[in-house]
């Protein structure tokens, strides 16, 4: 069986990130490949990724750092903001309540934390096991085009799943949007949580 008949693909998917900021220093789960809040943040980002090949590989502008997001290398209360664009995806469930923990840690009380992602059904069986999603992403003068794509056996998650695990670790929803099978989460770290 060839790839192509492997794969899965919702339709294209709208993300409009052309007003979206952030207020200082932003950490950047999985900010390699296309690396889109890099390039829309530039030097105010740090990005990190367990692949360097995938840092390489993404604009100019954050710094960029190696590193696993189940055991982040900074201080507590080290950052503003932290951001995950359609990273989660692509971490194993067993270790999303730790890189939850992690970025909790990393960031200062009142931080937030921006989470894109996309709802994957559980896998229905079959020979389409690799799930795509196609965007279409919205910055600052520019549109890019690209397609994400997972493993779909080892998938499955909704808005809901993660709005939960923010909450067990502590954050405070304060934004949910959802645009056809995409959403956007802004939880925030409660002042003078530890």
């Amino acid at each position: 069986m060839n790839q192509d008949e492997r794969m899965f693909s919702i339709d294209v998917q709208s993300v409009n990130l052309a007003e979206y900021s952030s207020k200082g220093i932003v950490l950047d789960i999985g900010g390699g490949g296309e690396g889109i809040i890099g390039q829309l943040l530039g030097d105010k980002v740090v990005a990190i990724d367990p692949r360097s090949d995938e840092l390489e590989e993404a604009a100019e502008g954050p710094l960029k750092i190696v590193m696993d997001a189940r055991e982040l290398k900074f201080l507590n209360k080290t950052f503003d903001e932290a951001t995950s664009f359609f990273t989660l995806m692509y971490i194993e469930k067993q270790y999303h309540q730790k890189v939850f923990e992690e970025v909790y840690r990393v960031l200062k009380d009142d931080g937030e934390f921006t989470v894109w992602d996309v709802t994957i059904p559980p896998y229905p069986g079959g020979t389409k096991d690799i799930f795509l999603v196609p965007l279409e992403i919205e910055l600052r003068g520019k549109k890019i085009t690209t397609t994400y794509g997972v493993l779909w056996t080892k998938s499955g998650q909704d808005m809901n799943y993660y709005i939960q695990l923010g909450e067990r670790v502590g954050f405070e929803v304060v934004k949910k949007e959802k645009n056809k099978q995409i959403y956007c989460i802004g939880f925030k770290k409660k002042t003078n949580a530890n």
